[in-house]
């Protein structure tokens, strides 16, 4: 509420307004319409000497909506944005007022007025060049102009670092006006630069001299104090001159960077409520949401979690559209997406305006994936260097790759690789991909372009050793191994790299010896210590494994892979005593916390949980989420969903509900309270849920899913499978595919089911789970040729998947092709307690004639899974094959039938 004063003087400046519109300036008089945009111009200028810049604003935008020819309402505007520090948009928007007025009504006023903003909003870009350029086409300015002009040229050098011109400004701006204490300031600052204390000081009595007042002094000294460590000065200083510009209704850039600056000093006097205070206001500032947000979405764009990511740019972009970085940031993830269009519409805008190297790569990616080559070397071309960084490319030539685009993927790879060829580690990550893609030769050139150019960089000669063994010479690999080691007997890659080759030849020992010489080498290297312990699993021995995985950890508590280890070869109970000692001898470590939660939730033991989330989710400031905090949302979302599964209800509800408080924005916690809502026979809670979750997270394919499995759990197969359409639509993922196809299936659509499949597999032929899928229904709708064929190209990249080896060879034994008998025993060798594979085996072998041989698997087959009929009946007639008739009676009884 405005204090009585402020009313009034708002009240005199429209009586004011009205008055001079009244007396006019010719014989006519002013139209009602004069009078209004008059009052409203005059509002706006009121508002924002009060600081009221939204206030401000909107009465110039009412201005505009009456004489929208008028520009005075434009600069007030453009004031109001560069006062809040957005200085992209206030040079954006009075580029495009000047498009629009004619000549005549552009006097010298006008221009000179633009180019003070152009001036300004350079500086605060940190373009330099281009604000002395814009202050070199003032013509012939008024003095309070050239002071203007002279202050800003000070800035400019002492921010280029040009201390004698920033000089020379401030000198020419203090003859303008002797009582300008901005001058005396900009001196005190240049004298600081060039080490001279007491000129700086001489500077500082004299602006004190002139207003002791005046923020800009106010805020010097406090910089001034806080450089030198002289906390208590330095708060007082940065309080005082907050009282100034502190006054807008909004948080702008020089009050947030002001706010952060006494933080700082708070927190160096240990002042930590005080701080916490200044924190919180910085957090709930549209400008500290802005951070926390591209914070969460770097992290969460790192870890591949596009939809949380997106979410994070979206909340930025709803606040202020024109973000660049929000921007860029969701046209790579729309990239990813596979969803080139709409990745095209948000990049285009920035590169059009020629100032956005990245924004201009991205949209060349782009136009290459939409096949529209011509397209993205015209946008190429427009970039003045071609030698310039290649990461953007990178960047979008793996999510190509990712995504099964391959040609657009390694063309991006060749280009950024031709753009800068001593990229060695970009190199050698393309040398990894033609690895997986089993493009050996092609691996091993680049590994050794990388190798030629960089001898003595482990990972060149590791990636070498990694493509000839994956090409089955083992002999090349491990002849490259044994030099490395004879050049660099110390090298710890090298020797973990002939150990894994050892250990892959079956020569335990020989393992053993190198892992231990990588240990003893370098005892702070963990690398080795979890060799160890992964050859001692595969020996069988769970022991000597804990002992090393347990080293390990007590080295690094907050390895993944240590701690992953571990667990997998202790029991509950062991693992956590030894967390709570771990955790005593590493209090900070987060890996131990995050296991110690999981288990007290599961436990309901409240206390613990209690201390070890709040420790997890303590921010180191207000402007950072903590560092664990996606960590523990993940924590009590399988926590819940591990209790639902193990029927512990009443707990799951329990931890979710808390989830809910601490993480009510999470999207996940968000579907599983649906899910609860729905097992409790409230659909209609689940269904207002789902869709509020939707309209929060409108491009996640998240709702969408879950509501799916919801339809189809009440057989409603025809609207799961819609909506697992409209979640394709968003993110094509192998459990959203196998949703889908399997829906329509059940459906009665098995035609459009392979339809689906034939076509997402032309468009990713190399995407394995999606022939896998499309293997399957051919299989279960009688295309067994098609199924075949699919099997045959899956077996080659996937030679120990025991569905594939255990269908394909069912399919060879029905076309009586001899292969099915060794694909069967493989598949039964890898996996023996399978009912499926073990029927499978028994009953290939049988029709081969292996009668005794097949008994006992089909009796292990029938053992694992009594209640089929199917197997049972290939269990009998084994039996009777080999005249054990009475077995035979007695398992066909069992399904009622005579023996």
């Amino acid at each position: 509420m405005k204090s009585v004063s402020t009313v009034r003087s708002a009240c005199l400046a429209l009586v004011t307004a009205l008055t001079l519109a009244a007396c006019g300036s010719g014989d006519e008089d002013l139209s009602q319409q004069d009078i209004q945009f008059l009052s409203h111009v005059d509002q706006s200028r009121f508002y924002q000497r009060q600081g009221e810049l939204k206030a401000s604003t909107q009465e110039a935008r009412s201005a505009i909506e009456l004489q929208p020819d008028q520009i005075e309402p434009y600069f007030l505007i453009i004031d109001n944005l560069l006062t809040a520090g957005d200085a992209v948009n206030a040079e954006r928007q009075l580029r495009q007022i000047l498009a629009r007025i004619t000549a005549p009504q552009t006097s010298a006023d006008i221009t000179n007025r633009a180019q003070l903003i152009f001036a300004e909003a350079a500086l605060k870009q940190g373009q330099n060049d281009e604000a002395l350029a814009a202050l070199a086409n003032l013509d012939d300015p008024a003095e309070d102009t050239k002071l203007k002009a002279s202050l800003l040229k000070g800035q400019i050098h002492l921010n280029a670092g040009n201390p004698e011109l920033a000089r020379t400004a401030f000198l020419e701006a203090k003859s303008l006006n002797p009582s300008a204490v901005e001058a005396l300031v900009g001196l005190s600052k240049v004298s600081l630069t060039q080490d001279n204390r007491p000129q700086a000081d001489e500077y500082l009595r004299q602006a004190e001299d002139i207003d002791q007042n005046h923020a800009e002094l106010w805020l010097w000294k406090a910089q001034l104090a806080h450089l030198e460590e002289r906390w208590q000065a330095a708060e007082d200083g940065y309080i005082r001159a907050l009282e100034d510009i502190g006054q807008y209704d909004i948080m702008t850039a020089r009050k947030y960077a002001t706010i952060t600056a006494l933080i700082q000093v708070l927190r160096a006097q240990r002042k930590f409520s005080e701080a916490y205070v200044y924190e919180e206001i910085l957090a709930k500032s549209p400008p500290g949401k802005i951070r926390n947000n591209l914070i969460a979405a770097d992290e969460a764009l790192r870890a591949g979690n596009l939809a949380e990511a997106e979410r994070y740019l979206q909340e930025i972009l709803a606040q202020t559209p024109s973000h660049e970085q929000s921007t860029l940031m969701l046209g790579l993830i729309r990239f990813r997406q596979g969803r080139p269009e709409e990745a095209q519409d948000l990049l285009a805008p920035i590169a059009s305006m020629g100032n956005s190297e990245i924004a201009t790569k991205m949209l060349a990616a782009t136009m290459l994936r939409m096949g529209n080559p011509e397209g993205a070397q015209s946008t190429l071309a427009k970039l003045q260097s071609d030698d310039s960084d290649p990461e953007i490319l990178t960047l979008v030539a793996i999510a190509a790759l990712e995504n099964g685009d391959f040609e657009t993927g390694e063309a991006l790879m060749e280009k950024a690789l031709a753009i800068n060829p001593d990229n060695h580690e970009l190199r050698l990550r393309y040398a990894g991909y033609l690895i997986q893609r089993g493009e050996y030769d092609r691996a091993l050139a680049q590994a050794g372009l990388v190798r030629k150019h960089a001898p003595d960089l482990a990972e060149a000669r590791h990636s070498l050793i990694t493509a000839y063994a994956e090409s089955g010479d083992i002999k090349t690999a491990v002849q490259t191994a044994d030099r490395w080691i004879k050049e660099q007997p110390n090298n710890v890659q090298a020797l973990l790299s002939r150990g894994n080759l050892a250990a892959r030849a079956g020569n335990t020992e020989q393992a053993r010896s190198y892992f231990e010489r990588a240990r003893q080498t370098s005892p702070q290297s963990i690398a080795p210590i979890l060799a160890l312990g992964r050859l001692a699993l595969v020996q069988g021995d769970r022991s000597e494994a804990g002992n090393q995985f347990r080293r390990a950890v007590e080295q690094a508590p907050d390895n993944g892979q240590a701690l992953q280890g571990l667990i997998s070869v202790q029991e509950r109970t062991e693992t956590q005593e030894f967390m709570r000692g771990l955790l005593d001898r590493h209090p900070q470590a987060t890996g131990p916390r995050l296991i110690l939660l999981e288990f007290a939730l599961l436990d309901d033991d409240a206390d613990t949980v209690n201390e070890l989330t709040a420790s997890l989710l303590e921010r180191s400031n207000a402007n950072t989420p903590a560092p664990a905090s996606h960590l523990v949302a993940e924590i009590y979302g399988n926590v819940v969903a591990n209790l639902k599964r193990s029927d512990r209800s009443s707990l799951a509800s329990s931890v979710l509900e808390r989830a809910q408080v601490l993480f009510p924005e999470n999207e996940r916690i968000q579907l599983l309270t649906a899910e609860q809502a729905f097992a409790n026979e409230d659909r209609e809670q689940a269904m207002t849920l789902l869709a509020s979750t939707r309209q929060q997270f409108p491009n996640s394919p998240g709702p969408d899913v879950t509501e799916a499995g919801l339809l189809e759990s009440e057989a409603d197969y025809h609207g799961a499978a819609e909506l697992y359409e409209k979640a394709l639509a968003k993110l094509s993922r192998p459990d959203i595919v196998s949703g889908y196809v399997r829906n329509l299936q059940r459906s009665g659509r098995s035609n459009d089911a392979l339809e689906f499949l034939e076509a997402e597999l032309g468009d990713h032929p190399n995407n394995l789970q999606l022939r896998l899928h499309l293997a399957l229904l051919q299989q279960s709708t009688g295309k067994e040729q098609g199924a075949m064929s699919n099997y045959e190209v899956l077996l080659a990249a996937m030679p120990d998947n025991t569905v594939v080896l255990n269908n394909l060879a069912w399919l060879y034994h029905k076309v009586d092709d001899p292969r099915a008998v060794k694909l069967a025993q493989r598949a039964y060798e890898l996996s023996p307690d399978n009912a499926a594979i073990a029927d499978t085996y028994g009953w290939i072998m049988l029709q081969a004639g292996n009668h005794q041989e097949s008994v006992p698997v089909l009796e292990k087959a029938h053992e694992l899974q009594p209640d089929s009929e199917e197997i049972a009946r290939h269990l009998a007639e084994a039996y009777r094959v080999v005249g054990m008739n009475s077995a035979a009676r007695r398992i066909l009884e069992k399904f009622g039938e005579p023996g």
